[in-house]
């Protein structure tokens, strides 16, 4: 009797806490977070630079979670935007794009609609073929790479207000301590590249310093304490005993000394991260890599932030979603519409690659 009185209370205890235990399990799946894949309501505009001398530039909007893919331009100006656009900027509902053998700077709407645009010429009517932008103070500061000079453009009527000597075929500028720094590439030297970044005092926009750098310089990017960080293309010497390889360098911003980091060919600074491709010309998957330095700390935090074994023939452009972390990379095919790959901040891809149905993919803006 007593084993049977033992056996009925446990019975009894048991089913009491079944549901309590049932009940717990519910409320741990009703308040634990669903993963959710950034990407499924990200919107991307792209810069196409085009096929050469094509005529056949883009900026594409694409929608990620309809699947829409649109060149915003051709749509709402009823023309196309030209041959080899080269950069783009976003100043709150309004894009500026260099379009640089068409020689256009364009200011557009929200929807790609022209607003006014610019056509600078040098002293004797010939084209400056704008290259690289930046915006302070309702000025757009544009390099000029064939008139050797930097304009100074009123972002709201896109008229040039100044123009700045500069060193020779001026390619990236970008903005530091109140200065401007331009990488003179010397490209259409060959073999006698550039190898210095001009430095523009803001404040009586002139040129107050020249830096010396590895030679063929192109890219610029400052970090949040002013640092300038340089990409040289170097000389694309198909002799392992006389390249000088792509190689990426940083300015202090209080000394202005240079220091060189290592080799680099696609940077971008987002976060206090700078993200990093080495792809030097013609290199195979295995020699590429793909790292990030911490810009506080100036050390390196990885050596590959792909880390799903996502291989490339040829990344075009590295960009990254400053709310995210999502990382785009573009990959280059000749001739043909270019790949878009997302990744995720960990370096797993988010989605299937995608056309852009762009050629020659370079830049991707991540929109809100």
């Amino acid at each position: 009797m007593k084993s049977t009185k033992f056996l009925n209370v446990w019975a009894l205890a048991a089913a009491l806490m079944l549901p309590m235990v049932s009940c717990s399990d519910d409320n741990e799946d009703q308040t634990k977070e669903p993963d959710v894949n950034p990407a499924d309501n990200m919107t991307l505009l792209v810069l196409n630079r085009g096929n050469y001398q094509a005529n056949n530039a883009s900026l594409n909007l694409i929608d990620l979670a309809t699947g829409d893919n649109t060149d915003i331009y051709q749509t709402d100006n009823k023309s196309g935007l030209g041959d080899a656009a080269q950069d783009l900027l976003q100043e709150g509902n309004n894009y500026y794009v260099t379009v640089t053998n068409s020689n256009r700077i364009v200011k557009l709407g929200q929807t790609g609609k022209l607003l006014a645009e610019a056509n600078p010429t040098d002293s004797v009517g010939g084209p400056v073929n704008p290259r690289s932008m930046v915006l302070n103070g309702g000025k757009l500061y544009v390099t000029y790479f064939y008139n050797h000079a930097v304009g100074v453009l009123d972002a709201e009527t896109m008229q040039e207000e100044k123009r700045i000597p500069v060193g020779r075929y001026p390619e990236g500028i970008t903005m530091a301590n109140n200065k401007l720094y331009v990488a003179n590439s010397g490209g259409n030297d060959y073999p006698n590249y550039g190898n210095t970044i001009s430095v523009i005092d803001l404040s009586t926009e002139t040129v107050t310093d020249t830096i010396e750098v590895v030679i063929n310089p192109t890219i610029v990017k400052a970090d949040s304490e002013g640092d300038v960080y340089v990409v040289s293309m170097g000389n694309y010497s198909d002799d392992e005993a006389t390249l000088v390889p792509n190689t990426l360098q940083r300015i202090d911003a209080e000394t202005q000394e240079v220091d060189t980091l290592g080799n680099g060919t696609l940077i971008t600074i987002v976060n206090d991260k700078l993200y990093n491709i080495y792809a030097q010309f013609n290199s195979t998957s295995a020699d590429m890599r793909f790292e990030i330095y911490n810009t506080q700390t100036e050390q390196k935090e990885s050596d590959n932030f792909i880390t799903d074994g996502t291989t490339f023939t040829s990344p075009n452009s590295l960009d990254v979603d400053p709310k995210t972390g999502a990382i785009a990379i573009c990959n280059y095919v000749y001739e043909e519409t270019n790949t878009l790959y997302l990744f995720s901040a960990e370096g797993k891809q988010l989605v299937e690659p995608f056309d852009t149905k762009g050629y020659d993919s370079y830049k991707v803006l991540f929109l809100e």
